[in-house]
């Protein structure tokens, strides 16, 4: 059995034009959860806290998915995408050799989920940019015996959802019925991270609570993930294989390998020569 090697502490933020949200993951821990980079989470009521968005903004070398368990988030990006994904959906975006996008949160009842960023290869940091709306149609809902599993990308058992073209991940939503568990089976070089969503989990002697994130330690062919509390709760299980390369990341939204990569990459934003495949960032 795995056990969790570390908790970390959700930190109160405000980023893009205004959001309030939580920062969780972060250059801090990047090396601890590798492949996943950032981790942030939003949990609002007030949509002067988020409806300014994320204005138009470059990324290159990662992916970003977005996970909107409760309200909307709209994307328009410069491959001329625009969509919207509502309760229980997922945007994933591959940002490879360069993109611009913009987040917009129109006004909702409740704004809660969290935001990843996934790095990619060395290989991959100019692969083509694409963009991926996983609607509820497309994510299964698994019963088990004590709850159920959303299987919002990757491989579960016989069951298959949205597959990455680059890093293999699966993620999972396991939804865990009150004082009840959860077994989940992982191959032994399987870098896992899990974050608490809704109340609190336990593994072995370590409790996380709602809106932390639990790193596990890299070696072990399974997991127990207990619910010792009266409610349901909701974890997110994000799996992958680390990458274990250098990575060059200043604060911002790009990541490369080289400190030289990365001047480069903010000199072609400064000069517009970012997009590598002429499409125009205003359409």
């Amino acid at each position: 059995m795995r056990k969790i090697i570390d908790i970390v502490k959700p930190e109160k933020g405000i980023d893009g034009a205004g959001v309030h949200l939580y920062h969780v993951l972060s250059r801090e821990t990047m090396l601890d959860t590798d492949p996943l980079l950032l981790l942030d989470a939003f949990d609002s009521t007030d949509p002067k806290q988020y409806e300014a968005g994320f204005p138009l903004h470059p990324h290159r070398g990662i992916e970003t998915i977005s996970y909107v368990y409760k309200g909307t988030m709209v994307h328009k990006d410069s491959l001329g995408n625009e969509d919207a994904v509502n309760d229980g959906e997922v945007q994933w975006m591959t940002a490879g050799s360069g993109i611009f996008h913009e987040e917009m949160m129109p006004p909702v009842e409740k704004l809660y989920g969290v935001q990843l960023w996934l790095n990619l290869k060395s290989d991959d940091k100019f692969t083509v940019p694409e963009y991926f709306a996983i609607s509820k149609d497309k994510i299964e809902e698994i019963k088990f015996d004590n709850g159920y599993l959303r299987l919002l990308a990757g491989n579960y058992k016989d069951h298959q959802g949205f597959i990455s073209k680059h890093q293999p991940v699966n993620y999972y939503d396991i939804h865990i019925n009150p004082n009840s568990s959860f077994e989940l089976d992982l191959e032994d070089d399987d870098s896992i991270t899990l974050f608490a969503l809704i109340g609190n989990f336990t593994v072995g002697d370590k409790t996380v609570e709602k809106f932390h994130a639990g790193l596990v330690e890299r070696k072990g062919e399974k997991i127990l993930i207990e619910n010792k509390t009266d409610e349901e709760i909701a974890v997110l299980a994000f799996i992958s294989k680390r990458i274990d390369e250098p990575i060059a990341w200043t604060p911002g939204p790009i990541v490369m390998n080289t400190q030289e990569e990365l001047d480069k990459a903010y000199e072609e934003v400064r000069n517009g020569t970012f997009i590598k495949d002429d499409i125009d960032m205003n359409k």
